[in-house]
């Protein structure tokens, strides 16, 4: 099923500003790795993707696997970025919703649902940070509040971006991506598949709503690795 059209100016000019970003974004990162992404997405708008975090380098992934859904996307990133020189205007500009932890999360969570409730798509990494590779040892991290919150509070269907690879690019604590060329550059691979819906009780249940996506998370990011397919 093909993602819907924006429905609405508000709609269309985010969605013109986030394609934009996306095609520089996009374009300017493509000799950093091998991509093996999906190009169609199995959920119209409005829907709720949630995806794992291993790298800062995710931030470029959500502008290549979404660059061209026909829908206004919000993908929501900790409220730290945005104080970032570089970071913060890009972030803006694209529509980005910054997430505060903690107890603060809430106006985020808020942000999220009225975005949705405008019909648009909301991406999040419900593990809240980038999470090292001894904190994984399933795969994933364990989740914040926020994917539980927001899922309990709207109808809109889940989705799952198991993503795998960006650690290589960009490892945790270094302050720039590695470039590579050719054969040695990593393979980023995202395999993206909407999440069984759950019954209507363990929907409004925060604890089952995050578990059945981190479960979900961990199974699809086992079978993405493996070796690596150049592009």
């Amino acid at each position: 099923m093909p993602p819907m059209r924006p429905a609405t100016g508000h709609r269309t000019g985010n969605h013109r500003r986030f394609a934009l970003l996306a095609t520089v974004v996009r374009y300017s990162a493509a000799r950093l790795a091998h991509w093996d992404i999906p190009e169609v997405l199995p959920l119209p708008a409005p829907a709720i993707f949630a995806g794992n975090h291993r790298s800062l380098f995710d931030i470029v992934v959500g502008f290549h696997l979404f660059w061209n859904y026909r829908a206004s996307v919000r993908i929501v990133v900790a409220k730290r970025y945005f104080d970032h020189w570089l970071m913060g205007p890009l972030l803006r500009t694209a529509g980005f919703i910054p997430m505060e932890p903690g107890r603060a999360a809430l106006g985020g969570v808020k942000a999220s649902l009225a975005a949705l409730d405008r019909g648009e798509t909301v991406v999040l990494m419900p593990e809240g940070r980038v999470i090292p590779p001894e904190e994984r040892p399933e795969g994933v991290g364990p989740p914040s509040a926020g994917i539980g919150i927001l899922a309990a509070r709207s109808d809109a269907p889940l989705g799952i971006c198991a993503i795998t690879g960006t650690d290589e690019v960009w490892p945790l604590g270094r302050r720039f991506p590695y470039l590579r060329l050719g054969r040695t550059r990593p393979t980023v691979r995202v395999l993206v598949e909407a999440l069984e819906p759950l019954e209507a009780r363990d929907r409004r249940d925060r604890d089952c709503v995050a578990t059945a996506v981190m479960v979900a998370l961990a199974e699809r990011v086992s079978a993405s690795e493996g070796p690596e397919t150049p592009d």
